[in-house]
């Protein structure tokens, strides 16, 4: 005899019980959370060809691929990207001297009997570089990321030039190792060194990474040109904002270098151990950590168990706040963003004016701007919250909400 409907709803809900309890139990294992937080093994790079441009809607010729060498032995790999009317006015050599296998850094930007883009960046200085964070899963040239490159270099104008720069974190798409908090921050920390120019400090204040650290072993010399901070804008998107955040924070606060002309952040979180309090798949299931919700010291023990904390939060405030560090931050996210909801976006956003004295509570204005001028010269702080109505959170990147952001870092607004 079949069993009832009441049997079977029962094994259901325990089978689905007991499925919950084991995936919570393999996650507190660091190697199963990394892959669950990351996706990075999820890399389509087994049948795509990321040297292959044009199949990603470039040109040949339009995408200089290259490594960069972490302090801890990582190959970290990247594409630079031209914007349309500088390679039109070079295309034909471009396309003769185009590369279709990485090669470090400063050998590409050191060549002399060839043309690439990285040259031509490093050698107009009316240039401006966007340095792109993805998100979690695929690699750079992943679903919508080409089409975010894209968008943003079609700001790019003869008087401005916008060259874009993305890369994969260590363990993504052709990039050695695996992911970290503290092996993506150093990723990106060398990526930005090579490009700046930057060697480390005599002295390193608070700075605790033993990988970051190590670097202070490291004094690059080259003959090739550098371009400064202050031409460079940060863009992180989901995952990314983490990076992006992590990354500004141990290069303003922690290595002491000169800040980035800006910061912008799209579908950010405020940290990974409160997004799981409140992490839906999809929105169709219930928070993560919702069956622990009368269980304080359980949902306690389960945060200890999370390897890789991402307090973007904390960091945000502790930039916001910090003396003599001029700041372009914008936060924004999207109201349908299903994926990470607005909400989370909105926790940076107030933890950085609860930093400053500022109560926003009861102020859910779509666009809000925070200023604040040193008067003993340390220069700027704008920080901006923008909600867009539509955007989800992965088109939010292609829309023209990211390229308004864009312009008013470019024009001080």
């Amino acid at each position: 005899m079949a069993p009832n409907w009441f049997q079977r709803a029962y094994w259901t809900l325990a089978s689905c019980g007991l499925a919950y309890v084991l995936g919570l139990a393999a996650l507190t294992y660091p190697a199963v959370q990394r892959n669950a937080t990351y996706l990075h093994n999820i890399n389509p790079t087994l049948w795509q060809n990321l040297s292959d441009v044009e199949s990603f809607g470039f040109l040949r010729g339009q995408v200089t691929p290259f490594t960069v060498t972490t302090a801890d032995n990582e190959t970290i790999f990247a594409w630079h990207i031209l914007p349309a009317h500088v390679y039109k006015e070079h295309q034909d050599q471009l396309i003769q001297d185009a590369q279709l296998s990485p090669l470090p850094y400063e050998e590409i930007a050191s060549q002399q009997d060839k043309k690439n883009g990285i040259q031509l960046l490093l050698n107009d200085p009316k240039a401006i570089l966007i340095v792109t964070f993805h998100g979690n899963a695929g690699h750079l040239a992943s679903a919508f990321r080409p089409g975010q490159y894209q968008n943003l270099l079609g700001l790019s104008a003869p008087s401005q030039p916008i060259h874009v720069i993305s890369f994969d974190y260590r363990g993504f798409g052709l990039s050695t190792g695996s992911p970290s908090e503290e092996g993506v921050t150093l990723d990106a920390v060398t990526l930005l060194s090579q490009i700046t120019g930057h060697t480390m400090p005599s002295s390193i204040v608070d700075l605790t990474s033993p990988a970051l650290q190590s670097l202070q072993l490291t004094t690059p010399s080259s003959p090739h040109s550098f371009i400064d901070p202050s031409r460079i804008i940060i863009v992180g998107q989901s995952l990314g904002t983490f990076v992006s955040t992590s990354f500004y924070h141990a290069w303003t606060l922690q290595l002491r270098r000169p800040p980035f002309k800006g910061l912008i952040l799209l579908a950010s979180f405020s940290s990974l151990t409160k997004l799981l309090d409140s992490y839906s798949i999809k929105g169709l299931t219930p928070p993560l950590f919702s069956p622990f919700a009368f269980y304080p010291s359980a949902r306690t023990w389960l945060h200890d168990q999370i390897v890789d904390k991402w307090d973007s939060a904390t960091r945000l405030s502790e930039l916001v706040t910090a003396k003599d560090l001029p700041l372009d931050l914008t936060i924004m996210h999207a109201l349908d963003d299903v994926e990470i909801p607005w909400p989370e976006g909105w926790k940076n956003w107030e933890r950085c004016m609860e930093s400053v004295g500022v109560d926003v509570a009861e102020n859910k204005e779509e666009f809000q701007i925070w200023e604040n001028e040193d008067a003993d010269g340390g220069g700027k702080k704008v920080v901006r919250w923008e909600r867009l109505r539509k955007g989800g959170h992965n088109k939010i990147t292609t829309g023209e909400g990211v390229k308004v952001a864009v312009l008013r870092v470019l024009d001080g607004d």
